[in-house]
């Protein structure tokens, strides 16, 4: 190949115009390459339909008469021996265009009026298969198309197919933007919607904690109140048989009847009536106080330094009257001087809800054999509550799904099926602990729950920033 069309075909190979994506830029130039190497007034560009039965002009320039044509569509059934030679996928060397069988069907048509002579074309190749052609066209009979012309013309052919394929992955690379940023902005906006739905997810978890923890509350009130009621009760009518006794005294020494033996009688009765009277008001107090406390301990949500076993007697006290409906006995060993820095009221709420559900599901009879164990330890720098008790158990389903939000085998008689998913949620999350079921007795229930012994609140580093 001479030194000019080499030096074309380098100059093009080297144009960021055929891999910069844009095809119509690719074309005219590679076709202003034609005319130039070629030395022909009319080029173009032409590609095959899908089913190879018409071929459409894309675009041709015209240097003769200075214009662009495109959009020329020719078909098989119009020209059919033109098609069966670009059936070859061969360049097709036309050197007389008005006598060669190819293309004596262009003669009356487009040949004459056009004053074109001869031609020449390369097929364009795209992914191994021909889709279309770059077409010249020359003014005289009998020109003889060298290889080095067909050569040329077959390479710039080759570029234009390259341009394809960059016009391709530019769309591509375009429409992967497109559809990224939307993935990002659908991201985005599930994203949002998710922390939405995990911040009302933990509204309406806190909503139906500080609910089942009202209505403990309002359990232990009724029960409470009714415990106290019992020693109100009998300190009331101590101090109205000590009313009786004072009036009976007064009468007996102003009608001077009053005796040593009636006083000492007096005495005795004041002061039975007294201790009874006393002992019912103290018990009354620290039924008072010990549910004050529990009251106030499952209304903080503060962390602070307990001693673990006032607080669990507190409540315990204050439960009394849900479990001696069963005539529960709850075993404690806990050391005395246990200390925790931790939310006290989360666990009041834990235990409640353990002895809760061991007084609904456990103790179905009421006898004097229903016992609940409590054993409270330190291991390391953690707590571990035990807690037993020798009721009916649970099947293996029920000890698999105990903590499963709204699980319950009491609905029809109005369980929620929240309360041991709101204690489990309390021990992993408020207290940054560990609880299980221990599957190790032949009859009741097992959990063991684990616990610092120093709650840390901070946030981890990453939630901060």
């Amino acid at each position: 190949m001479n030194e000019q069309l080499e030096s074309i075909l380098l100059r093009v190979s080297q144009s960021d115009c055929i891999d910069d994506g844009d095809l119509k830029q690719a074309a005219r130039l590679i076709l202003d390459c034609v005319v130039e190497g070629l030395g022909v007034k009319r080029t173009g560009i032409w590609l095959l339909d899908d089913d190879n039965e018409s071929i459409v002009c894309r675009l041709l320039i015209d240097a003769h008469n200075n214009t662009e044509v495109e959009d020329i569509v020719l078909t098989r059934q119009e020209f059919p021996r033109y098609f069966q030679a670009l059936d070859s996928e061969r360049a097709i060397r036309i050197n007389d265009a008005l006598t060669d069988p190819v293309t004596t069907e262009f003669v009356e048509s487009y040949l004459t009026p056009l004053g074109i002579g001869c031609m020449l074309d390369t097929p364009i190749r795209h992914r191994g298969r021909m889709i279309g052609i770059i077409c010249s066209e020359g003014i005289e009979r009998g020109h003889q198309w060298s290889d080095d012309e067909a050569t040329f013309s077959g390479v710039l052919s080759d570029l234009y197919g390259r341009a394809i394929s960059s016009s391709e992955r530019a769309k591509l690379e375009e429409a992967l933007r497109t559809v990224n940023a939307e993935l990002e902005q659908t991201i985005a906006q599930r994203t949002q919607a998710l922390h939405a739905t995990l911040q009302e997810l933990k509204e309406t978890q806190a909503h139906l904690i500080e609910n089942e923890k009202m209505a403990a509350l309002g359990g232990l009130v009724s029960g409470v109140a009714h415990e106290v009621n019992t020693p109100l009760g009998v300190a009331i009518t101590s101090m109205s048989y000590i009313k009786d006794e004072v009036e009976q005294l007064r009468r007996d020494y102003q009608q001077g009847r009053l005796d040593e033996q009636g006083f000492t009688h007096f005495l005795s009765e004041f002061d039975m009536a007294y201790l009874m009277l006393r002992s019912n008001l103290g018990r009354a107090a620290k039924l008072v106080s010990d549910f004050k406390k529990t009251a106030v301990d499952q209304s903080s949500d503060i962390v602070e330094s307990i001693c673990l076993k006032d607080t669990i007697d507190a409540l315990l006290t204050s439960l009394h009257p849900m479990y001696k409906q069963k005539l529960v006995q709850i075993h404690l060993t806990i050391p005395d001087q246990l200390a925790m820095v931790t939310h006290s009221g989360a666990i009041d709420q834990i235990l409640t809800n353990l002895i809760s559900n061991s007084c609904v599901h456990g103790f179905q009879d009421m006898v004097p054999e229903n016992c609940i164990f409590l054993d409270v330890a330190q291991a390391g720098e953690q707590v571990v509550i035990d807690y037993r008790d020798n009721g009916v158990g649970m099947p293996q389903e029920v000890c698999q799904r105990v903590f499963e939000p709204f699980y319950t085998t009491n609905r029809a008689n109005g369980g929620s099926g929240l309360g041991m998913s709101i204690t489990y949620n309390l021990v992993t999350q408020k207290l940054k602990g560990t609880i299980r079921v221990l599957n190790d007795v032949e009859q009741g229930v097992h959990f063991q729950i684990r616990l610092p012994l120093t709650l840390d609140e901070t946030p981890p580093a990453s939630a901060t920033q």
